[in-house]
């Protein structure tokens, strides 16, 4: 084992510039085809210093290989199912959305939503604010790069927008990307 893994070449792994480290793994293979298409979770207080967001998880996928660099792009980004399960208590609601939206630099973004209210609130009043929120994130994603937008949420500027918005229409005790998936 130790032998193939000698003979192998290992590949920095690198990821875009709006993270403030430059490197976060290396991985071996022999050729730089094997490299393409590999993905690497890692967690976002690791690899961005403003973010205090213990709870989220950032999945890259390599998409170019020059010598021994393998550079990478944002697969997505998860928040924790613990961290979800925290949010809900009795006597409030959840409410989640989930909607597809197209960056200014054309990429499609799968973006998940969830909340919960202080208390429990009409169906009518979780429509408005699904409304609401969907319009925020819409604008937000219309006007940036899909590198942009997703700094945004890791930085917590879009949830903050929205979570304004939405509490006037009913008190909101959290809300949260809970999940990013970009689609081909």
């Amino acid at each position: 084992m130790a032998k193939a893994v000698i003979q192998k070449n290992w590949y920095e792994l690198k990821v875009p510039d709006i993270f403030s480290v430059d490197t976060i793994a290396e991985t071996p293979a022999e050729k730089d085809s094997q490299v393409m298409g590999r993905t690497v979770k890692e967690s976002l207080t690791e690899i961005m210093e403003d973010a205090d967001k213990y709870y989220v998880d950032v999945e890259f996928v390599v998409n170019d290989v020059e010598g021994n660099n393998a550079f990478t792009e944002i697969k997505g980004m998860a928040c924790s199912s613990e961290f979800v399960s925290r949010m809900i208590r009795k006597r409030s609601n959840r409410m989640d959305l989930v909607e597809d939206f197209e960056t200014s630099d054309g990429r499609k973004v799968r973006v998940k939503v969830v909340g919960a209210t202080v208390k429990k609130a009409s169906g009518k009043a979780m429509r408005d604010a699904r409304k609401e929120i969907k319009e925020v994130i819409e604008e937000k994603a219309s006007e940036q790069s899909y590198n942009e937008f997703m700094e945004n949420i890791f930085l917590d500027k879009i949830q903050t927008e929205a979570r304004d918005k939405v509490n006037k229409i009913y008190p909101f005790r959290e809300l949260e990307v809970r999940k990013t998936e970009l689609l081909e």
